[in-house]
C-alpha cells in the first residue's frame, strides 16, 4: 500500500445512515437559527416558543400555552411577563369572561420575525420549486412520518 491509501476500506454509508446524520445536520441547523432569531428579536428559548405559537394559532390564555408548551403556569406567567416587559406581546381582558387574560403578539412583532425568517422561507420555497411533483410527494411524506416518530417518542 501506498502511503496516500488507506490500510482498510472506508465502510459504505448506508441511506438510513445518510438520512440519521442529515437529520442530525437539520436538527442542529434548526437549533442555531432559533437561537439566531433569538438574539436578533431579542427574546429567550421559551419566549420564542410561546411567540411561535401565538403567530401560528392566535391570541391564548396563560393556561393555553402552559398546557400547549408543556409547562406549568407560573412558569408560563414569567415567561410572558419578560414578552410584556420586552414589548413583545400585550396582556387585554378576555372579551367573555373577565377573569381571564388573553396574550397577543405585538404588532410589529410578526413583521420583526419575518425580516429575519424570509430568507429561510424563500429558501425552501426555491429548493421545493426545483423539485417535480413526485419529489415533492415523497419527502412531504417522509416529513410527515418523522413528526410521527417525534409524536410517539414524545407521546404527543
Amino acid at each position: 500500500m501506498t502511503a496516500n491509501q488507506p490500510s482498510k476500506p472506508l465502510p459504505a454509508v448506508s441511506p438510513e445512515s445518510a438520512i440519521r446524520d442529515h437529520l442530525r445536520r437539520l436538527t442542529r441547523r434548526q437549533q442555531r437559527f432559533e437561537r439566531y432569531l433569538g438574539r436578533q428579536l431579542h427574546v429567550d428559548p421559551a419566549g420564542l416558543a410561546v411567540m411561535d405559537h401565538l403567530v401560528t394559532a392566535g391570541p391564548a390564555t396563560p393556561s393555553e400555552l402552559a398546557r400547549e408548551l408543556s409547562t406549568s403556569t407560573a412558569a408560563m406567567t414569567l415567561v410572558i411577563d419578560r414578552l410584556v416587559d420586552g414589548g413583545h406581546v400585550t396582556r387585554e381582558r378576555h372579551p367573555t369572561d373577565r377573569r381571564k387574560v388573553i396574550v397577543t403578539p405585538a404588532e410589529h412583532w410578526e413583521a420583526a420575525a419575518f425580516e429575519h425568517v424570509e430568507p429561510l422561507v424563500l429558501g425552501i420555497a426555491e429548493i421545493t420549486a426545483s423539485m417535480t411533483p413526485e419529489e415533492q410527494e415523497t419527502v412531504a411524506a417522509f416529513l410527515e412520518r418523522t413528526t410521527q416518530a417525534y409524536d410517539r417518542a414524545t407521546k404527543a
